[in-house]
């Protein structure tokens, strides 16, 4: 039987020349975007805007565009999927210029990954199939300057 969906924000975060944050949980060689579960009493961006400070110690993030959701199942720290399925509400922000990531709490390391080494980078072949979505919209806002 399939766990509850649980509900989740996060965010593209664009930082100089054109790089965007990526995370990875410890004792783990898998990266994803910063994200996580959306606390009770918070907006979806609230949750967002915290999960990224969180994890990439992030914060002052200018906001572009709300880039929607998509489901993909919870991931162990092997790599495998968990029963449980998170909807994941991700949003478009800009880091203050010059801004360096510091990973905090459960993140082994956090880095800006040059945006043509994105999708190749992503672990999950959802967060890869999702990125594909809002590819052309990133590569808007990161040329926008």
């Amino acid at each position: 039987m399939q766990e509850p969906n649980t509900r989740c924000a996060g965010g593209i975060v664009l930082g100089d020349s054109g790089t965007i944050a990526l995370v990875r949980n410890q004792k783990s060689t898998l990266w994803f975007f910063p994200k996580g579960k959306i606390d009770a009493g918070e907006t979806d961006e609230e949750a967002a805007r915290r999960e990224i400070a969180e994890e990439t110690g992030l914060t002052n993030l200018e906001y572009i565009d709300d880039l929607g959701s998509y489901e993909r199942p919870r991931i162990h720290k092997d790599g495998s999927d968990h029963t449980e399925i998170k909807t994941i509400h991700m949003y478009l922000f800009a880091a203050p210029p010059h801004s360096e990531v510091a990973p905090t709490l459960e993140i082994e390391e956090a880095k800006f990954v040059p945006f043509k080494h994105v999708l190749e980078s992503l672990y999950h072949p959802k967060d890869r199939a999702w990125f594909i979505t809002v590819f052309e919209r990133v590569r808007h806002a990161i040329q926008r300057d």
